[in-house]
């Protein structure tokens, strides 16, 4: 059942209808850059590829008489959602055409562009985990299928040489803590701040003593897919930590999915 700005589609109270020809599903292209090395045949592999902003096309059959409310919910930009998972939109155009029934009724054909490419979890999950160790993995965001790019890491000191590396390669590392300190990392922006309690905002801008990078240039949590079981998959980080007393780290966001 899908939502728009937290309305349903199927809605007794409009008779609103999701009609059957409805696309559910995203619509995803890769862009990927082509460098050729001369004397080589093909391209070079491995360079980072973007995917583009997806389309997705929802159909719905309203009586003319709520068509102007239908409009109106959509209007230029919202949040679609389906289940678990949500998207934000932009809309790109609302065709309608009328029917020949009894009653006017109006079949309209919601044309909406997902800018952020991938559909996410409703709720905002929290992992935490203890740096026990110089090295400790961290699982995180269960089932996902896309690139987290936005999520927000923060590490409770004392540690110091702090470095986060995902499965894919991409990583961040950040400044020194004491004990009664965190340091807080948004991938979304690449800002760092420090805290004296444990605050989602706030702080003292650090950005200046982070570095990050990766196969695209950023840091962000990619999915493994478990040999032979395509249909398990999480994220995973490494943390590491030369030194570390009662230290610990927390990973919060939204985990990513290609549909």
């Amino acid at each position: 059942m899908f939502t728009v700005n937290g309305v349903s589609l199927d809605n007794n109270t409009y008779d609103w209808r999701v009609m059957s020809d409805t696309r559910r599903r995203s619509q995803l292209s890769r862009d990927r850059a082509s460098l050729r090395a001369s004397g080589r045949d093909g391209v070079v592999a491995g360079l980072g590829a973007t995917v583009d902003a997806s389309m997705l096309s929802v159909e719905v059959e309203t009586p003319t008489g709520f068509l102007e409310a239908l409009l109106a919910l959509v209007g230029d930009s919202g949040v679609i959602a389906e289940g678990s998972r949500e998207a934000a939109y932009e809309t790109v155009a609302t065709p309608a055409e009328d029917m020949e029934t009894a009653t006017p009724r109006t079949s309209v054909s919601l044309s909406l562009r997902l800018p952020g490419a991938f559909w996410r979890d409703v709720t905002t999950t929290t992992t935490s985990e203890p740096l026990g160790a110089a090295s400790v993995p961290v699982s995180v965001f269960g089932n996902i299928s896309a690139p987290v790019a936005d999520a927000v890491i923060r590490v409770q000191g004392a540690a110091t040489a702090i470095r986060v590396t995902d499965s894919s390669g991409a990583w961040v590392t950040l400044p020194n803590v004491t004990a009664g300190q965190w340091v807080r990392f948004d991938s979304a922006t690449g800002k760092a701040f420090i805290t004296t309690s444990a605050a989602w905002s706030g702080g003292t801008d650090v950005s200046g003593q982070v570095d990050f990078g990766g196969p695209r240039g950023v840091f962000e949590i990619t999915p493994i897919i478990t040999p032979g079981n395509p249909a398990v998959r999480f994220g995973q980080v490494a943390v590491s930590t030369a030194t570390r007393s009662g230290a610990s780290i927390d990973i919060r966001g939204k985990a990513a999915y290609l549909l």
